[in-house]
């Protein structure tokens, strides 16, 4: 299976959408095939910059490959300017709110024709949106897969301990927001609690390596170790989340 980002795959269409969760709204992007029903949806979490151009090309990219994926806007329209305000944002954070809207994102792909009641859902993040991923799967049962990128929310072991999917990893070696040290503490965690999942490591890689649009100038080192973790993320959803219409090649 091959994705490199460029516009290759399905037509598609992307949209603003939005839908309410327990009473409370939530703004959010959606991008999907422009034709077929049954699809397999995804929820996407950004990192702490929020809703930028950067996650909709993303979830544009998910689109592509065969998926209707929604980034739901957990920051509440906050794109901090820069690395001070982002991490005072992503700290300042209500995560229990930020989940309960993560978790209505799934319900809310399920009542659109194009996923319907019957397909499974994934959710992958990147960053604090790969912690709030975690805690997504581990208080609900409405995913079928996680895919967590280099995770800088690290939630209680006892939370892991509600996760009933499986889960693919992804980390570089130089991200000093995501050490080795606590990706080994996880991955303890994660077999002390007989949990199912694969890791992968990207040698030379920093934080957010695979966090770049198709026109990013970016170097190749990078963009290969970027590719590849889309083509191991959309092969491993198409196994978990078999049943559904596959992916495009």
């Amino acid at each position: 299976m091959t994705n490199d980002g460029n516009g290759a795959g399905e037509s598609i269409v992307s949209l603003h959408a939005g839908y309410e969760s327990e009473g409370v709204y939530t703004d959010a992007f959606l991008a999907r095939p422009e034709q077929g029903e049954g699809r397999m949806g995804m929820v996407l979490l950004s990192g702490m910059g929020g809703l930028t151009w950067t996650q909709r090309e993303i979830t544009r990219r998910y689109a592509r490959a065969g998926f209707v994926a929604l980034s739901p806007d957990f920051m509440g329209g906050q794109t901090p300017p820069n690395r001070t305000a982002g991490l005072f944002a992503k700290n300042s954070l209500d995560v229990t709110a930020a989940v309960s809207a993560i978790t209505g994102g799934a319900a809310f792909l399920h009542s659109l024709p194009w996923v319907g009641p019957s397909p499974k859902i994934g959710i992958l993040g990147f960053c604090l949106g790969g912690g709030l991923a975690l805690l997504a799967a581990a208080r609900s049962d409405a995913f079928d897969a996680g895919v967590i990128y280099h995770q800088s929310l690290f939630p209680d072991e006892r939370e892991l301990e509600g996760i009933s999917c499986r889960l693919q990893c992804h980390y570089g070696t130089e991200d000093h927001s995501t050490p080795r040290e606590e990706v080994d503490a996880f991955v303890a965690a994660l077999d002390r609690l007989d949990k199912d999942y694969e890791l992968h490591w990207y040698q030379d890689m920093g934080h957010s390596f695979a966090q770049i649009t198709p026109d990013a100038d970016v170097p190749d080192a990078q963009r290969a170790a970027s590719d590849l973790s889309y083509d191991r993320s959309f092969s491993f959803l198409a196994t978990e989340l078999a049943g559904t219409t596959a992916p495009a090649s």
